[in-house]
């Protein structure tokens, strides 16, 4: 009973253990697509498949899933050592198959015919080394011999031309024998084995008889008949043939029952072959038995399976193949592709990580605070209730419910007095929060917290984002991570007095750009009237010309762009494609144009030195410059009417403000003087076509430390660029 007991115990555990991995290999299939049911981990989990394994793996998911619900339900699976093998080997050859594919110009957005850094790093060695043609036939062999691993009947199906195999097939015997066997097979007496033979005939082909105790078939005569006493006493007689009946009544080549002679002429063999054994020789003749006229029946003789040699596989590290993979190679622009080891960087290249979360303090004084607006708003005759509370890094928002019959104009001034009443500066009321029927009211809070730009690309928000180029803008009051794409903001103005943040935000976002797309797919034109802002970038292989510091150089720079931006309108018309992404799709990958983006570190300097010269050019940039992969990123210390005129501001698809030194160069960027109410060091206002009510974020912080190790690294890491001069 006991051990039935732990029998069943067993099996409860095996069971919920095969229950878990069918969970495990569902989850990892949704998260494989993206699935929203799996959460942030799942995303992670998935784009780590997608990336590292590619779209293939599906196989040996599904593979996993049908293993484990066979177990589950006690199926038998079939040859499961070839099935698994088989299994691996045709994920090898789909993944090979999709990175062949993308390295010859076909790619695809659908999540199975990713190829992944194994396809593509496996497609890479062997076009590289054996050529594009050689890698096709070894394509082709790949999966034929996945067939071959699963078994010889489906290579039998794909192939119907080929003959019937026979991998059982023996040795063809010798003609003597096989006339001997078919002598056996015709007569229904036994004959003896050979007189003469070696070792390895008596020790595999001769069978050791063993007794049979099964009552025989055959009626013999009573004790007085002498048959069973002649083949004791060793005289010859002849063999016995049953009647006709007696015939179709037993079951043919039955064999009669074993006598004693016979098994003492077993022993009389195993002895001979262990003292030839033991004597070291590999050959012999076998005792004659002393009753050689005697014709008694013999048993059929069995052959013993041979044991089968031990196979040992020469280990990888021994190979000369491995050494040489194993060697340091030197980068170039045909592999620097999807190559982990530069994209994406390091996560410790772009600083620590920081966590925003309030903490008790916080909650403390959000708390108190909540009353104390409550009690200003009260003095000026306003109910309201305190709906919601959000905490961000730098701020605290306040969602008030307002009485019913309170018109909002009533609390468009009350922004001074709540701050006053709160000991604090910066407070920004928003009425109403858009898409809501809440008041919002934003007080920063004591102790601050520092985004860095690792956090906000370590996020899910920027890691599951569907955009080109992704921009992580910064944290919500809400705490969410904000990410844009430019190619939806082609003219983006970033504005802010000096201490705001405004030049910390510019290299994040070249530092962000940088890391997810390589030289052949981003070129960068910086612009740097001021000679210090961008001079940390010189040598960055994603320039597309040295940063250009003098004006006549930013107006050739700009005129460069102007005819890029008419050439590659010729050839979108051409093709019949309508942006940047359909035309690089339908091209060859040899043919395909990056995306331009062009920075300049201070607007104000062009525009004061050269008057409307500059403006019309990024004007003219700006109206066609999006569909054709060209982007500017304009950055002004002072944002007053006469840098950034109606006309340029007119073309503005995104504009971030930071903290500006009067009302009216806020007014100026996003229509209102909230921008001079910000406090400073990152904390900002976004503004864009898709959400025309500021936006406050707190936006990521990056030391110049950090951008000097992150040259240096891609500096290292990919050959100098091919630079032009405008």
């Amino acid at each position: 009973m006991a051990r039935r007991q732990r029998n069943s115990n067993k099996t409860s555990w095996t069971e919920l253990i095969l229950f878990v991995m069918i969970i495990i290999c569902i989850y990892l299939l949704l998260s494989l697509f993206n699935s929203s049911l799996t959460g942030e981990s799942g995303r992670e989990w998935g784009r780590t498949l997608r990336e590292k394994w590619g779209g293939a793996v599906i196989v040996l998911l599904l593979f996993w899933l049908y293993v484990c619900i066979a177990k589950f339900m006690k199926l038998r699976i079939p040859r499961l050592p070839r099935q698994i093998l088989g299994t691996i080997q045709l994920y090898i050859s789909l993944a090979f198959t999709l990175g062949f594919l993308h390295e010859t110009g076909w790619t695809s957005e659908m999540t199975l015919f990713l190829p992944g850094s194994f396809g593509v790093g496996l497609a890479k060695f062997f076009i590289l080394n054996i050529g594009t043609f050689i890698t096709l036939i070894l394509l082709v062999c790949s999966f034929i011999f996945s067939a071959v691993l699963y078994g010889s009947k489906i290579l039998r199906l794909s192939m119907p031309a080929l003959p019937a195999i026979n991998f059982n097939r023996t040795r063809r015997r010798p003609r003597r024998r096989r006339e001997r066997e078919a002598t056996y097979r015709r007569s229904e007496d036994y004959e003896l084995p050979e007189e003469n033979g070696r070792l390895e005939d008596i020790l595999f082909t001769q069978d050791i008889p063993e007794p049979n105790l099964k009552p025989s078939r055959y009626d013999y005569h009573d004790d007085d008949n002498d048959s069973y006493n002649a083949q004791i006493m060793d005289i010859p007689m002849p063999s016995f043939k049953p009647s006709h009946d007696d015939e179709k009544a037993k079951p043919k080549r039955e064999t009669p029952p074993m006598m004693l002679k016979t098994g003492q002429k077993a022993i009389e063999h195993i002895d001979d072959a262990l003292a030839i054994i033991n004597a070291g020789t590999s050959e012999t003749s076998r005792k004659k038995p002393s009753d050689s006229s005697l014709n008694i029946p013999a048993p059929r003789p069995r052959k013993l399976r041979r044991p089968l040699p031990e196979v040992t596989f020469p280990d990888s590290r021994d190979t000369p193949a491995s050494s040489t993979s194993t060697a340091p190679v030197r980068r170039t622009r045909s592999n620097a592709e999807n190559d982990d080891a530069v994209f994406p960087p390091p996560a410790e290249l772009f600083g620590e990580s920081s966590r925003f979360e309030p903490s008790r303090s916080i909650q403390t004084d959000i708390n108190r605070q909540g009353l104390a607006i409550l009690n200003t708003l009260k003095n000026f005759n306003i109910d309201a209730n305190i709906a919601q509370t959000s905490a961000g890094p730098s701020v605290v928002q306040y969602k008030l419910e307002l009485a019913s019959g309170t018109k909002l104009s009533r609390l468009s001034g009350l922004d001074d007095e709540i701050g006053l009443d709160l000991s604090v500066s910066g407070v920004r009321i928003e009425a109403p929060i858009l898409g809501t029927r809440y008041v919002g009211v934003e007080i920063p809070v004591r102790d601050r917290k520092t985004v860095t730009l690792r956090s906000l690309i370590e996020s899910g928000e920027f890691i599951n984002s569907d955009v080109r180029l992704p921009l992580p803008l910064g944290v919500r009051t809400s705490g969410r991570v904000m990410v844009k794409g430019l190619e939806e903001m082609p003219v983006m103005l970033v504005a802010g007095a000096e201490g705001s943040g405004r030049r910390t935000f510019i290299n994040a976002c070249i530092m962000s750009l940088c890391s997810g797309k390589t030289p052949e797919e981003l070129k960068l034109i910086l612009i740097d009237p001021r000679h210090t802002e961008l001079a940390a970038y010189e040598g960055l292989p994603h320039l597309l010309a040295e940063p250009v510091t003098g004006l006549q150089g930013a107006r050739k720079a700009l005129e460069w762009a102007c005819d890029e931006m008419e050439k590659r309108t010729a050839d979108f018309s051409q093709e019949k494609t309508r942006n940047i992404e359909a035309y690089n799709r339908k091209i060859s990958k040899n043919k395909r144009l990056p995306e331009i983006v062009i920075v300049i570190s201070e607007l104000s300097d062009l525009i004061y030195s050269s008057g409307n010269e500059f403006s019309d050019l990024i004007v003219k940039l700006a109206r066609k410059s999006g569909s054709v992969g060209i982007y500017m990123l304009l950055s002004a210390q002072k944002p007053s009417i006469d840098v950034v005129p109606s006309v340029v501001k007119s073309m503005l698809s995104a504009r971030a403000a930071f903290a500006v030194s009067s009302q009216s160069d806020s007014k100026n960027i996003i229509d209102s003087s909230d921008a001079a109410r910000l406090t400073g060091k990152g904390d900002m206002l976004f503004v864009s076509t898709g959400s025309p009510v500021p936006v406050r974020l707190q936006a990521p912080y990056i030391s110049d430390g950090k951008v000097s190790d992150f040259v240096d690294y891609m500096t290292s890491s990919l050959e100098a660029p091919d630079l032009i001069t405008f």
